[in-house]
This record gives C-alpha cells, structure tokens and sequence, in this order.
C-alpha cells in the first residue's frame, strides 16, 4: 500500500496485492461486483482496514455512480448514488474505490480534522465533486492527495470528453486525468496538492484497469480515518 504521511490521519492508496481474490480479482479485489467471492472481498477489507489500523466493522463507504454527490459518512453505513464520503469523527474508515478512475483524498490539516475521500473519472470531475468534497469540509480542506489512475501515456478519449477540460491537458488524444483532478482541487481552494502519478494501466502487477482489463477486473482504492 502507499501511506500518505499526514499528522492526525491514517490514509493508504492499496495496490491490488496482499489479497485473497482469485481470477481477474487477484488479490485484493475491494469491490463489491462481478463474479468474485463476497467473503473474499470482506477478507480483503479487513485486511484494508488493518494496514490503516482501523475497525472495520466501522467501515463507510458508498456504492458509487460517476456523479457529484458527497455524503457525510456513519459509522458501517453504504450510501447510495455518491462518489465521495466524509467526516469529522475520528475513529471512522472511509473508503472509495477505483479501476482506472481518480481517487482523492481531502483533509483539514488545521483547526477540527476533517477528511473525505472521492472516486473520481472524467464525468465525475465534470459534475463537480471535487468542488462537492471541497464544500462538505466547509470550503477550507488544506491538503489533498490524487491517488494512482490511468494516466495520460494510455486514457485515450474521444473530443466529447476532452472538450470538457482545458485544451493542455489532452495531447495526442489522451486525457491527463492527474493534472485534471489537481488542477480542479487547486481552483476549489486546496492550499496543498500531491500527486501520486502512477498508471492503473501500465501496472498490472500492482493495479487493477478497468479498461486494460476489458471491464472484468477487480478495484483498488483509498482507505483513510482520522487519527
């Protein structure tokens, strides 16, 4: 896993190693979907769980749509229709998940912690949901983390979605989904951005793709508490 050194906060980008998922989902598939085993995906998170030294029992995450939505979490729950979770309680996973897509972590690194963490493509950069999570931490987080995607070498796309995005970032036809999200969290008012400018894509021994792997595949993702 690739921890973020942040005071007060436990947060982990996973690799796809570590796991008990076979097949596709080899080895830690975090993702509820396709043919792999349910209990092999609660073993995975668990084990997710424990590399930030959190309860899992008290794990919150959403099931995901490619929107804007970012829901405050509780403690266990699965919301729905979101890309982003966040809370100020210490104690509490969260966890977004990803296979070629962004994800971001958000945190208050002065006065009352405060963290989020979000799933984000293309159509969810263009919905707003980094400006969402900016929103929910009250429109100050200082520190803002992009995660592991598929990178500008392989995210090749069509003018209907560059289009979306300022011109500099596609060149030969592909997306630069990492300048992208930081560029985004940047304009939102993070003081603070760091990038982890890994391709999902090229790695295939560390992640899953989503588009390498031709849709059947396993997900990653961000996995975070307050301290």
């Amino acid at each position: 896993m690739i921890h973020w050194s942040e005071p007060g906060y436990a947060v982990a980008f996973t690799l796809r190693t570590g796991g008990v998922s076979v097949g596709p989902y080899a080895a830690l598939n975090l993702g509820l979907h396709g043919d792999d085993d349910p209990a092999a995906v609660a073993e995975n998170r668990r084990r997710a769980c424990a590399a930030v030294e959190a309860d899992p029992a008290r794990l919150a995450w959403n099931r995901q749509v490619h929107g804007s939505l970012v829901r405050q979490a509780a403690a266990g729950s699965v919301g729905d229709g979101a890309d982003g979770t966040w809370t100020d309680e210490p104690g509490v996973p969260l966890l977004a998940l990803a296979a070629d897509c962004v994800p971001i972590v958000l945190a208050r690194t002065s006065g009352t912690p405060a963290l989020a963490v979000i799933h984000a493509g293309w159509r969810g950069l263009d919905a707003g949901v980094v400006e969402a999570g900016v929103a929910a931490l009250g429109g100050g987080p200082s520190a803002g983390v992009v995660g592991p995607a598929i990178g500008p070498c392989c995210y090749e796309v069509g003018v209907e979605v560059s289009g979306r995005f300022d011109a500099d970032l596609t060149r030969d036809g592909r997306l630069d989904l990492w300048a992208a999200a930081e560029r985004r969290l940047l304009s939102a008012g993070v003081a603070r951005v760091e990038r982890i400018d890994l391709c999902t894509a090229c790695n295939p021994r560390l992640f899953f793709s989503h588009r390498r792997d031709g849709g059947v595949t396993g997900r990653q993702g961000v996995i975070g508490h307050i301290g």
